[in-house]
């Protein structure tokens, strides 16, 4: 190769976007998971009890309008996946697009969600979100060792805490306080 197409070839992507292997079948997938979560989002939303003096916005317009976008949404992207757009290459970040998927840290981040939600009505909202984050962050981070968990475990409780507050006191939704907010609230 002389100078030129050197030159020409170092200008040029490897693999143009339209080309990238993969991402068909990925892109694809997620929009057709999109618009599945969606048509469950509807479906689901008319099982929601609508109080007799409800004479405003009811409690089933927020799921239907995320439902509806969320359809709409996954369909349009399925459909531009299907004429051969794809989405841009993520060159800015440090991830090995050839690594084999950690399914030990996607096990771990999905037994840490199902624990969250049946935790919730026993240990209480703030404490389930604690061990929640803690699981979640220090399998991200790649170290799981109980001392990696104590400061995302903090940080969860705390925010949880606040959540809480927001949503008991401020909006009026109940959510179990548990263990933690018994404790809190007999101190203080």
């Amino acid at each position: 190769m002389n100078e030129a197409e050197e030159s020409v070839a170092a200008e040029t992507p490897a693999t143009p976007v339209a080309q990238r292997p993969g991402s068909f079948n990925g892109e694809l997938v997620a929009a057709v998971l999109l618009a599945a979560l969606g048509v469950y989002l509807l479906v689901d939303a008319g099982a929601i009890a609508i109080p007799g003096s409800s004479n405003t916005v009811g409690p089933r317009f927020f799921p239907y309008a995320v439902g509806g976008l969320s359809v709409l949404t996954g369909a349009l992207l399925a459909l531009r996946v299907l004429r051969g757009d794809r989405g841009p290459a993520d060159d800015g970040e440090d991830v090995d697009p050839d690594a084999p998927t950690d399914w030990r840290a996607v096990a771990v981040i999905a037994v840490a969600f199902v624990a969250h939600a049946l935790l919730i009505n026993v240990v209480g909202w703030p404490l389930a979100v604690a061990l929640m984050f803690a699981a979640v962050a220090t399998t991200l981070q790649g170290r799981l060792t109980p001392v990696a968990a104590v400061r995302p475990f903090l940080v969860g409780l705390t925010v949880g805490c606040v959540v809480w507050i927001i949503f008991v006191k401020a909006l009026n939704v109940a959510l179990p306080g548990g263990i933690v907010l018994e404790f809190l609230t007999s101190w203080f």
